[in-house]
C-alpha cells in the first residue's frame, strides 16, 4: 500500500475515534449535570428542613391540634343544639296537651256541676210530680183518705221466714159456688214468687208460718195466719197463695180492666206499696218509665217510685184511680261485693201477663171475682163433700 493512503486512512481512523470520544464525553457531561441539579435540590430542600427552627415545628403542630378540638367541639355544639331544638318541640306539645287537658278538667268540672244541677232540678221535678199525683188522688179521683188506704193500704200483707221478709196483695176473698165445703171464704193473695221460695226453700209444700195482715176488722190491724202455695210461675216470678184464714176480707186490690190497661205507657203516673225492710205498708210515687224490660225471656214494666228490699211481692197502682195494676218483683242493684240499690229503677210484673198466666192455670175466676168453681177446689185444698 502507498503511504499517502496509509496517512489518509489512519488519519480517518483517527478522526472517527476522536468523534467517538468527544460524543461520550458530551453524554458524561450532560449525565453528571442533571444528578447535580437533582442532587442540589434534595440537598436544598434537606437543608431548609434542617434550617426550620424546632419552635415553629411545635406551634405548627399545637395549631393543627387546637383546630382538630375546635372541629370537635363545633360538631358537638351543632348536635347539642338539635337535641335543644327537639326538647324545645317536645315541651311545646307537653305544654299544648296540658292546656288541653286543663281546658278538659275545667269542661268536665262544670259537667259535673251542671248535672249536680240537673239532678237537684230532677229530684224537685220529682218531688212537685209526687206532689200532683197526690193531688190527682184527692181531686180527680175523689177518694177519700178513707178509701185510699181501702184500696193501697189494706189489701198489703207482710210475709216472714227463713230470714226474708217480703209482701203480697189480697186480691179475692169469695166463696166457694155450688155444695162446695162449708169452710167459709176462700182467700187469695198475689206476691213474687221468688219470696216464696226463699222462705220455704226447696220444699214448697210446707205453709208460710207468718203472714201479717193490715186489713180492718183483724185485731188491732195485725192478724198473723199461715199460707200455702197454690200455683206460680218461677219464669214470671208470680205465686198465688191461698191465706189460712176462712173470715170474709173486704178490702181488697181492684184489678184495672184490661181495656184501661192498654192506655198505661211510660210517664203514667203509679203508686208502689209495700213493706221495705219490714216495715208496716208504705206507699211511694213515682211513674212508669219502661214497658219493655226483659228478663230472661220475660216483659216486666219499670217504675222510678222508690222501692227497696221487702217491696217484693207489693201491689203496684194506677194514678189516680188506685187500680191494681201488677205484682212488684225485683230491684236494680250495682257491684257484687257489695250490691248497692237502685231505688228508682224497680221491675213489676204487668197485670196483663199475669191475667193470662191465671187463666192458662184455670185460675181465671180470680181476678173476675166469681166463687170458686169446683174444678178449682183440689187446687184450694179443698175436696168436694160427695
Amino acid at each position: 500500500m502507498p503511504a499517502e493512503k496509509n496517512e489518509q486512512f489512519i488519519s480517518s481512523i483517527g478522526f472517527k475515534t476522536l468523534g467517538i470520544l468527544v460524543f461520550i464525553a458530551v453524554v458524561m457531561v450532560q449525565f453528571y449535570q442533571g444528578g447535580a441539579e437533582d442532587g442540589g435540590r434534595s440537598g436544598a430542600q434537606a437543608l431548609a428542613r434542617e434550617e426550620t427552627p424546632e419552635p415553629t415545628r411545635l406551634k405548627s403542630a399545637a395549631l393543627e391540634r387546637l383546630l382538630e378540638r375546635v372541629g370537635a367541639s363545633q360538631h358537638r355544639i351543632e348536635v347539642a343544639m338539635k337535641n335543644l331544638e327537639a326538647m324545645s318541640i317536645g315541651l311545646q306539645r307537653e305544654r299544648d296537651g296540658f292546656e288541653s287537658r286543663l281546658d278538659a278538667h275545667d269542661l268536665k268540672a262544670a259537667a259535673t256541676l251542671l248535672r249536680g244541677i240537673e239532678d237537684v232540678e230532677t229530684v224537685k221535678a220529682l218531688a212537685e210530680a209526687n206532689s200532683a199525683s197526690l193531688q190527682l188522688i184527692r181531686n180527680e179521683a175523689g177518694l177519700s183518705v178513707s178509701q185510699r188506704k181501702r184500696l193501697l193500704i189494706h189489701p198489703v200483707i207482710q210475709m216472714r221466714g227463713n230470714g226474708t221478709v217480703g209482701s203480697g196483695v189480697l186480691v179475692y176473698s169469695e166463696p166457694f159456688a155450688g155444695e162446695g165445703p162449708e169452710a167459709g171464704y176462700c182467700n187469695l193473695a198475689l206476691t213474687a214468687f221468688h219470696v216464696v221460695s226463699e222462705i220455704l226453700g226447696d220444699r214448697l209444700n210446707r205453709k208460710i208460718d207468718r203472714v201479717k195482715l193490715f186489713s180492718p176488722g183483724s185485731r188491732q190491724s195485725r192478724e198473723v195466719v199461715s199460707a200455702r202455695l197454690v200455683a206460680f210461675d218461677k219464669s214470671k216470678d208470680i205465686a198465688l197463695l191461698r191465706l189460712d184464714s176462712t173470715r170474709r176480707i173486704r178490702d181488697l186490690a181492684r184489678p184495672m180492666a184490661g181495656s184501661s190497661l192498654n192506655r198505661l205507657d211510660i210517664f203514667s203516673p203509679a203508686c208502689a206499696v209495700g213493706c221495705p225492710l219490714g216495715n208496716s205498708p208504705v206507699a211511694t210515687l213515682g211513674q212508669i218509665t219502661a214497658v219493655d224490660k226483659e228478663v230472661e225471656g220475660e216483659s216486666f214494666w219499670m217504675i222510678n217510685a222508690p222501692t227497696y228490699f221487702g217491696n217484693s211481692g207489693g201491689g203496684v197502682y194506677s194514678v189516680p184511680d188506685c187500680n191494681l195494676i201488677g205484682i212488684f218483683s225485683m230491684i236494680y242493684t250495682y257491684g257484687k261485693a257489695k250490691p248497692m240499690v237502685v231505688p228508682h229503677m224497680g221491675l213489676f210484673l204487668p197485670l196483663d201477663s199475669i191475667a193470662k198466666w191465671l187463666g192458662n192455670e184455670e185460675l181465671g175466676f180470680v181476678l173476675e171475682g166469681t166463687a170458686v168453681p169446683p174444678t178449682a177446689w183440689k187446687e184450694m185444698g179443698y175436696s168436694p163433700r160427695n
